[in-house]
């Protein structure tokens, strides 16, 4: 062996890795040097590998390659981290990279050649693997009923399945453009359009929270809105501080929405014919419950309340005084001042009117439970039937109280006429803080009370002292 091959040894010995093998061979391509990454390579030890052809450790669909490669670089060529496969001495076949290069001596003539192979069997069988699942996955969700779109940090649209397209009406372009020129655009339920920053995907990116059950219109110009119930997720990396994709998974509820939108209207038409059933009998204007529920509306938005429980309220205030269906006529139409014995009978159409709502899993009958048992309860703890106080009282009660009383003064009932809005006004007043909520009648006295009042030719007025 040359010096100067036994020089380019020991230099390849310095760069020889726990995974790499270090490789010499004479210009015939017989093994000369065997370094101990090699044998940790192939397997082979030394006095197995010095003296034979390094065709040993190729395949033998690649028997040919040694030998091609050899001549390359001692021809003058340099091959650098060329992949190739070669085989180890129990048969395992590895996925390897391997650079050669010439060894020369100080006459420039050639004495052999280097080769360092490393070994990336691992990652390329992972590679594989990852291939495998993205096309199992890429196949999963292009048989998902659902649409899925994925969103770079940027917002950009990079990956999405036919269902995406089909639901949202678009095509594979205008769905990766993301809208650039405002062909489509989403909304809120109420109408109202929403920013491209409070887009939930967008939201996701910028917070790193996920959102759950979104539901936004798709507009796109020439055809119907397009409801969907929207979920996102944020892709965040171990070490990274913040999402660097989002995916969203949404389904079409447009069908769903317009049948649960007459199931609304269904039952808030039972809800309204429930509350008319309390009333036919002692309100010969059958309206009574509508203006309730009317002004608890308004005392609810005055409160600042949320729209959900203004919507609930102004549904289930009506059904107040259910429980007067369980009342004898001679007690609920009496027209003169009810007895004690009589007034602790109509005291139990609170009791009655919670016995027949309670027990129900809609969100407007739970809350018109709460309302039929407590919208005689007071301020100050002396009303029926619990003998609740303050805060004990549900909010729904102390509100449909306020509006209740207010409106009973200023209708004809069967045992007095109506009062004047400013009376009924001056007896809520003097009650606040004892029958009533001072804030809840507080909002109640923000309002148009005008409105609040229907008057007919039959109606007039009476001074209180009569």
């Amino acid at each position: 062996m040359s010096g100067e091959f036994e020089r380019a040894l020991e230099l390849a010995s310095l760069l020889e890795s726990a995974s790499d093998g270090v490789v010499g061979a004479s210009p015939e391509g017989v093994i000369r040097s065997w370094g101990s990454g090699a044998e940790r390579l192939f397997g082979y030890h030394p006095e197995e590998a010095v003296g034979r052809h390094i065709s040993m450790l190729a395949p033998p669909d690649r028997s040919a390659e040694p030998g091609i490669f050899l001549r390359q670089v001692l021809g003058g060529d340099r091959l650098e981290q060329l992949e190739t496969e070669r085989v180890a001495k129990d048969g395992t076949r590895l996925s390897v990279l391997l650079s050669l290069m010439a060894v020369r001596g100080p006459d420039g003539a050639t004495v052999g050649a280097l080769g360092i192979y490393r070994d990336v069997s691992e990652q390329r069988r992972a590679e594989r693997a990852l291939t495998q699942s993205e096309r199992r996955y890429h196949s999963l969700v292009e048989a998902l009923g659902e649409g899925v779109i994925m969103q770079d940090r940027r917002g950009r649209v990079i990956a999405f399945n036919s269902s995406a397209e089909r639901i949202l009406g678009l095509s594979a372009e205008e769905v990766a453009s993301g809208a650039p020129n405002g062909e489509w655009s989403l909304i809120r339920e109420d109408g109202s359009p929403i920013a491209r920053t409070d887009y939930p995907t967008i939201v996701s990116l910028r917070t790193g929270q996920s959102q759950t059950d979104v539901v936004v219109g798709v507009e796109v110009p020439g055809m119907a809105t397009r409801w969907l119930s929207v979920n996102s997720t944020p892709l965040i990396d171990a070490d990274e501080k913040g999402p660097h994709a989002v995916v969203a998974s949404f389904i079409d509820i447009t069908e769903l929405r317009a049948t649960w939108t007459e199931l609304q209207e269904a039952r808030s038409e039972d809800l309204r014919r429930l509350a008319l059933v309390s009333e036919y009998r002692d309100d010969d204007t059958n309206r009574h419950t509508e203006r309730v529920g009317r002004s608890c509306e308004l005392m609810a938005r005055e409160l600042g309340l949320d729209e959900g429980f203004i919507w609930k309220i102004r549904r289930a205030a009506p059904l107040h005084d259910v429980g007067k269906i369980g009342i004898p006529d001679k007690i609920l139409l009496k027209p003169a001042a009810l007895t004690p014995e009589e007034f602790e009978v109509m005291k139990t159409h609170t009791a009655i009117g919670g016995r027949i709502l309670c027990h129900s899993r809609a969100p407007v009958l739970r809350m018109a439970t709460a309302i039929a048992f407590t919208h005689h309860e007071r301020w100050d703890g002396k009303g029926y039937p619990a003998g609740m106080k303050g805060q004990e009282i549900p909010l729904v009660g102390r509100i449909v109280a306020v509006a209740d009383a207010f409106d009973a003064m200023t209708h004809d009932r069967p045992y007095r006429r109506a009062r004047s809005v400013a009376e009924a006004l001056d007896e809520l007043r003097s009650h606040a803080g004892t029958q009533f909520d001072p804030d809840v009648l507080a909002a109640f006295m923000a309002l148009d009370h005008d409105t609040l009042v229907e008057r007919s030719e039959a109606q007039h007025t009476l001074p209180l002292s009569e």
